[in-house]
């Protein structure tokens, strides 16, 4: 998971600059209700998924759907989070350049076991199966892919997306 104001970012920090860099609305709570409101039509597109620190939206996920990305948010309400931790600004250290840490402290920004279920959602409409998958490879990349976020693998084409079973069903 990566804070916003981690990335230097000409515009500045915020909730605007991750939606600028996602190129997604949002971030919205992630729940049936509001997935109704928010996304209203049956379309390719995508979405990031992670809850809030503050005013800050953290990106845990980064997902698409070929058909209905409306329908694969309702798939996620309520769907837990691989490996949610509290963010790194609450642990009562932090890492630099040639700080050693001490052998018993726990991995960087992991203090702590919060609420395991993704709480917030972002998506955007693809014009395409093809624009989506495009456009979650992108995300990715940007968000420090799957070492960084709780997606285990990247993407798959939509050619080939199919045949893995994982791609469709959230809870893995």
């Amino acid at each position: 998971m990566e804070r916003i104001e981690d990335r230097d970012f000409a515009e500045g920090a915020g909730m605007n600059s991750i939606m600028r860099l996602l190129e997604m609305n949002g971030s919205y709570p992630l729940t049936d209700e509001a997935v109704d409101e928010t996304v209203t039509r049956t379309s390719p597109g995508n979405y990031a998924l992670g809850y809030m620190d503050g005013s800050t939206f953290m990106v845990s996920f980064i997902g698409r759907s070929d058909s209905d990305v409306r329908g694969r948010l309702h798939k996620w309400v309520g769907a837990p989070s691989r490996d949610r931790y509290a963010p790194a600004s609450k642990a009562a250290w932090a890492s630099r350049p040639g700080f050693l840490m001490p052998m018993d402290a726990p991995a960087l920004g992991r203090v702590g076991v919060v609420d395991g279920n993704y709480t917030r959602f972002a998506y955007s409409y693809a014009p395409s199966a093809e624009a989506a998958f495009e456009r979650e490879c992108r995300n990715l990349d940007d968000f420090g892919g799957s070492g960084e976020l709780d997606n285990e693998r990247h993407p798959l084409p939509p050619s080939v997306a199919w045949m893995w079973p994982v791609h469709s069903h959230p809870n893995r």
